[in-house]
Formats: C-alpha cells, structure tokens, sequence
C-alpha cells in the first residue's frame, strides 16, 4: 500500500501558476479561475475541499518565497520586492523590517552563518548536553510508566517540590481552568488533572534548565503556550461540529510538546539562532517556518522537540507521533482527520507564542475543519496574554 501523500490538486495548480507569473503579487482570483478553465464557484468550492482558499495559498506563496529568496546569493533585493508586489525597495525594505524586525540585508546576512549541516552537528550537541531532569519530573514519569501513579502518589511527589507546587497551583488557579482550588489536591483532581501534572513538569523542567541559554521572552511566551495547550484542545473538541475520535492523553502531549523545539532552535549557543528569532517575528504560518527551518538548519521544530525528548527518554510514543506529524506536515504520508485538526491547533498556539495576532486564516481553516464559533478559541488566548 503506498502511503505517500496524495496530491493536492487544485492547490498543486495554483501554486504552479503563482510560481510561473512575473509577478506572482498581481495574479487574481479570477486569473486563476480562468487559466484552470473553471468558474469561481468551482474554483471556490474545490479549493476548499482541500482546506484552503485562493487568499491563504497566494499570501503563503508569496511569505515562502521573500523567505527563500532571501537564502540565495542570486536573488536582487530590488527584483524580490517588485515580485512581491512593491513598487520599489524602499516600501518593501520598511513593510518588512516592520514584520521582521530587521531589513532584508540582515536577515540574509544571519542566514549565511554556518551551513545547514553544521547547525544540525550544533543543535544535536547542545541537546546531548542538556543536564539530567530534576528529580521530582523523573519520578512522576518513571511511575506513570511504570502504571503506579495515581492521585494521592503526585500529591506526594509534588508536595515535596515547593517551587512545582507553587507553580500548579498557579496554573490551577487562572481562570481559564475553572474554580480555584483551595488545595493541591483540588488543583490535580479538579483542575488540572494527572497527564496534564506530568506533562507541565517536564515544561518547567525545560524552562529551568534553558532559561539561561534563551532569551526571556521566547521562553515564557512559548511556555505559556505549551501550558495553555491541554485547555485549547478541550475547546476544540467541544467545538467541533463532527465526531472525531481522539487518543487523548497522546494528543495532549503533542500539543505540549510538540513546539518545544523551538527553545532547542533559538538557543544562544546555536549557530542561527538569531535568524530563528527574526524569523518567528515575522513569519506567521508555522508550516512556512518549519519549511524555512528545513532548509536552513536541516532540522525542523518537531524534530527539535523530538530530540529534547529523547534525551532524556519521554515516551517513545510521543516522539514517534512527532515524527509521523513531521510527514504529514511535508506531504510524504496522508493525515487524517485527526492530524489536520493537531496541526491546526499547533498553528494556533504558535501564532499566539510568537505574538502575531492575525488569525483571519486559521479562522477560515477552522471552518473547513468544522470547527464552530472560532472565536472561543481566540478568547483562550486573549486571557493568557
């Protein structure tokens, strides 16, 4: 049985138009339509049998390929801008240093520190390196595979860790999960709940452990993220206009942790770190990202986290899912149903640690991934910020 992706068709098409124009920027609707011989209705309906839109496929092309042009030597910054649609590069120059943070130049300078090979041999050190887990992480984990841990074990086992006590009853007691506790014990058992305990730990014992090695604001933006996850997959799923059935204790933990690379690819010590941060500034699609990553680090975000995972043997299950939402994310494997709705909520806790604020595109995909009333979600976000 062949496994490999099947094409996406239409989507397949309009991308090849927008690759052969002159100027992919001016291409319309209906130039499109036309050039496919179907009417805008077809063309409409079609492309969102494929999840996506006119709109979202031309805007994506157009981000990928400032991006890659801006990783070869051979690409004129004044032909790319009047590709994007500019009429001359100082627009272009202002529109993206507003987006990115840093002019056109720079990002192509920070892109050409150390080959793609050389960061990959940096990112895998790094990661061998990292310090044993703290204790009290170690033992949560070690019982929950062992299949003793129940309730009153991590109430034990946390109580003895004031700081992590401190910090689920933190958790506990924002609004977003509920009534707050008067006690530990009401925070796991009510609030918070048992895999969601274990999966923090490991969080916060990533956030101890980097805190020193990645900028401040990466860390809690991305962290608040991770911890907000587990509350954003239960909306989604009570959004949900079809059933679909869920592993959930598996999908929470990709939502968790699935990101974490992120901390792994922005570390100081890394050889494009800088490029990593300028890069999650201005690029707003985490598919776009991980494609951009690829080719300049030889890694994306989930084999990031992957490899912060195995080092210190988190469930071979959960690195095993990384890797197959990897393939989905590049087409080599088809994803189900399941997965696509993984991948958009990736994409949405991604938008909001990366602090962009423009969710007109995942609000489309919600709706073709019948995902009702998409506003819900964005309020999730709005309380944590």
């Amino acid at each position: 049985m062949n496994d490999v992706q099947p094409s996406l068709l239409l989507t397949a098409a309009v991308n090849n138009l927008l690759h052969k124009c002159e100027l992919p920027a001016t291409l319309s609707i209906e130039q499109c339509a036309s050039s496919l011989a179907m009417s805008m209705t077809s063309f409409r309906r079609k492309l969102a049998k494929e999840e996506t839109s006119f709109k979202c496929i031309q805007s994506k092309f157009l981000n990928e390929y400032c991006v890659e042009a801006l990783l070869t030597e051979y690409s004129k910054i004044d032909d790319l801008a009047i590709k994007l649609g500019y009429s001359e590069r100082a627009t272009f120059e202002r529109a993206f240093r507003q987006k990115f943070g840093v002019t056109p130049s720079q990002f192509r300078e920070f892109s050409q520190v150390g080959s793609a090979d050389s960061s990959y041999q940096k990112l895998t050190e790094i990661a061998k390196n990292m310090p044993p887990m703290p204790g009290s992480c170690r033992m949560l984990l070690e019982e929950r595979d062992q299949g003793s841990l129940d309730l009153q074990r991590v109430i034990d086992i946390v109580s003895h860790d004031a700081i992590f006590s401190a910090r689920i009853m933190g958790q506990a007691s924002k609004a977003i999960y509920g009534k707050t506790p008067k006690n530990l014990l009401e925070a796991v058992s009510r609030n918070i709940g048992i895999n969601s305990v274990v999966n923090f730990a490991i969080v916060y014992a990533m956030k101890d452990t980097l805190e020193d090695h990645v900028e401040q604001s990466i860390i809690d933006q991305y962290c608040e993220a991770f911890l907000i996850a587990p509350k954003v997959f239960q909306q989604v799923r009570k959004l949900l206009t079809s059933k679909v059935k869920f592993d959930i204790a598996l999908t929470e933990q990709v939502l968790v942790f699935a990101l974490l690379g992120v901390l792994l690819l922005s570390h100081k010590s890394t050889y494009k770190h800088e490029l990593m941060l300028y890069s999650m500034r201005g690029i707003d699609d985490l598919d776009s990202l991980n494609c951009h990553i690829r080719k300049s680090m030889a890694i994306s975000i989930f084999s990031s986290s992957s490899l912060m995972l195995s080092v210190w043997h988190i469930d071979a299950s959960l690195v095993k899912q990384l890797s197959h939402l990897e393939k989905v994310s590049q087409l080599k494997v088809k994803g189900s149903e399941q997965d696509e709705l993984v991948l958009f909520m990736l994409s949405c806790l991604y938008l909001s640690a990366a602090g962009h604020h423009d969710f007109s595109e995942l609000e489309q995909k919600a709706k073709l991934l019948n995902i009702d009333n998409f506003a819900e979600i964005k309020t999730l976000f709005k309380q944590e910020s």
